[in-house]
């Protein structure tokens, strides 16, 4: 009885732990329902996910069969997903002819043959492992193809084995054509401030040189490879390094503006942000040269200043026409004060003059030392007439009695007479062609004269003087103080001790003079008269010149219509 209640026992035992495990295996078993429900319920939330994406995607198994394709990619391809899904056929959506796609590459491991087919257009994906993603031109999505920046992606099981892989494609179309037409435009807009006649450069908010265009370079001597990327533009303008009208707008140092630029800029009246300035720079060209330059501040879409443009025009010429024009009118107003007082002073010379002539003739033979004083009287009279006839010439440029000639024979008689008695080497350059004036020959003579006196002090009687004569046009875009039309140029160049740039624009003056000590027979209205000649000959007379280097003066004279040429004398009364 002992050995069956033994026997009971353990099989009691033995049905208990079959219990157990029975209820193990039951809670084990509704554990796996539940996680293949939850399972289930998670691949149906994701594919609900991806089936409502605005991303165009497909899934492809381990086999490179699609097992999914999103309405997006349905709308994006024109392929429904029902013609696709358990084929190997979803390159058709890219590619006239089977080819692999990028998550083909990937669930095949042939990782390697990547640049194959995406070669310079493909990269490791920052943000996912076993990843990768590109951009690419499908001409054949849509009418004209599309731009597609697609991400492939492996897709594991919790075990870690490879079950397939997932492709998302997004259209970034709109967003290339847009680079591309700013691209474009960026290029257009370099194309015209690099070809453009107006000399530009822009620098960045460190100041350095982005742009230094062509006719900036040929403006200010300097390569733009010898600037861009560098903070040396001031080389172009200064011989110490300062700021230029850019650097203050970049930093936003509207107030330093006076510092630099004291009563020389004001603000543009067409830009913001913008200012105007005009002034001279003396390390610019071989004499200076007067420009005026605008500077603008540069902002990008989100009004954050980015950079600086700067904006030259050289003006040198029309400064000097106009300071040609200020000297034609201050001459003018001399010329009218000068002209009355000669004129008065004439009368009385002239009654002077008769009363001497009469008492010479009524004086004794023997009075000689009577006879002497009036003759030096009567000299000295004649003397003052003279400078009576220079006064009015000088305000009226005389009468000048024209007549069509060639310069030619004048140019070289009076160099010849002026440098005789001397040691000055005289070279001369006139064209056989050169054209005929209409001209008062006696009166430009004098003017030749004169320059040539001058040319020959200015070397000390020892040297060369260099006179050019030529045919020129002057033209609308000429800003020189003359009308258009043809002009013959005559250039007496002496390479003399030279005038200071201060004075330059004093010389036609009258009796005004660079010599300590006059040394010519003149009255001291030598230019001045040439000056008036000329003038009344509707011509121009301008001087160059540089201090230890010599003078240059030309003298332009209207060219003699064909139709108009005779050989008949004419007063310009």
């Amino acid at each position: 009885m002992k050995d069956e209640g033994k026997t009971r026992k353990e099989l009691i035992g033995e049905l208990k732990a079959l219990r157990r495990r029975l209820a193990a295996m039951e809670k084990s078993k509704a554990g796996q329902d539940k996680a293949d429900l939850r399972l289930k319920e998670s691949e149906e939330m994701l594919y609900r996910t991806l089936r409502q994406s605005p991303i165009p995607a497909f899934v492809i198994g381990k086999d490179r069969r699609v097992i999914y394709w999103n309405r997006t990619l349905e709308l994006l391809s024109g392929i429904p997903s029902k013609e696709v899904i358990g084929t190997r056929e979803h390159w058709r959506a890219f590619y006239k002819k089977k080819r692999p796609c990028m998550a083909d590459l990937l669930v095949d491991g042939k990782l390697d043959r990547i640049p194959e087919w995406y070669k310079g257009k493909y990269s490791k994906s920052k943000l996912l492992e076993e990843a990768f993603e590109a951009t690419d031109f499908f001409p054949d999505l849509g009418d004209d193809g599309k731009w597609l920046r697609f991400t492939a992606a492996i897709i594991r099981d919790s075990d870690k084995n490879l079950v397939g892989a997932l492709e998302t494609l997004e259209d970034i179309t709109e967003k290339r054509q847009a680079e591309e037409e700013l691209k474009e435009s960026e290029q257009r807009l370099y194309g015209i401030l690099q070809n453009s006649p107006i000399p530009a450069f822009v620098i960045g908010k460190d100041h350095r040189v982005i742009f230094w265009n062509r006719a900036l370079e040929e403006l200010s001597k300097i390569p733009a490879a010898h600037v861009l990327g560098t903070t040396q533009h001031w080389r172009a303008f200064y011989k110490k390094e300062r700021p230029c009208m850019a650097d203050l707008l970049i930093d936003g140092e509207i107030g330093r503006i006076p510092k630099w630029y004291s009563d020389k800029y004001t603000r543009s009246s067409l830009l913001e942000e913008a200012f105007e300035a005009t002034d001279f720079f003396p390390e610019l060209g071989d004499d200076g040269k007067w420009l005026r330059f605008t500077a603008a501040t540069i902002r990008d879409s989100s009004g954050n200043a980015v950079a600086a443009l700067e904006t030259l025009e050289d003006i040198t010429e029309r400064m000097k026409a106009e300071e040609e024009l200020n000297k034609i009118r201050r001459l003018e107003s001399l010329g009218t004060l000068a002209s009355g007082i000669a004129q008065d002073f004439d009368l009385l010379l002239s009654a002077m003059l008769r009363n001497i002539f009469l008492a010479k003739i009524s004086i004794d033979e023997e009075d000689k030392i009577l006879e002497e004083g009036l003759a030096i009287a009567e000299k000295a009279g004649l003397q003052a007439k003279e400078l009576m006839h220079q006064l009015i010439t000088f305000a009226k440029g005389g009468f000048p009695v024209r007549r069509v000639t060639s310069l030619s024979p004048g140019i070289l008689d009076t160099a010849a007479l002026s440098l005789r008695d001397s040691g000055v080497k005289c070279n001369f350059t006139v064209p056989d062609d050169l054209w005929q004036v209409d001209i008062d020959e006696g009166q430009i003579r004098q003017v030749f004269q004169n320059v040539i006196q001058n040319a020959r002090e200015a070397v000390n009687d020892a040297g060369v003087i260099e006179i050019r004569a030529e045919n020129i046009s002057i033209g609308g875009d000429d800003e020189m103080p003359l009308r258009m039309g043809d002009y013959v140029r005559v250039s007496i160049k002496d390479h003399g001790v030279g005038i200071p740039k201060e004075t330059l624009s004093r010389i036609f003056d009258p009796y005004f003079t660079t010599k300590k000590i006059r040394t010519h027979k003149g009255l001291g209205l030598g230019l001045a008269v040439c000056y008036s000649i000329i003038k009344n000959h509707n011509g121009l007379i301008s001087v160059e010149s540089e201090v230890r280097k010599g003078t240059t003066v030309h003298i332009y004279l209207p060219a003699a219509r064909r139709g108009n040429i005779s050989r008949q004398p004419r007063s310009d009364h």
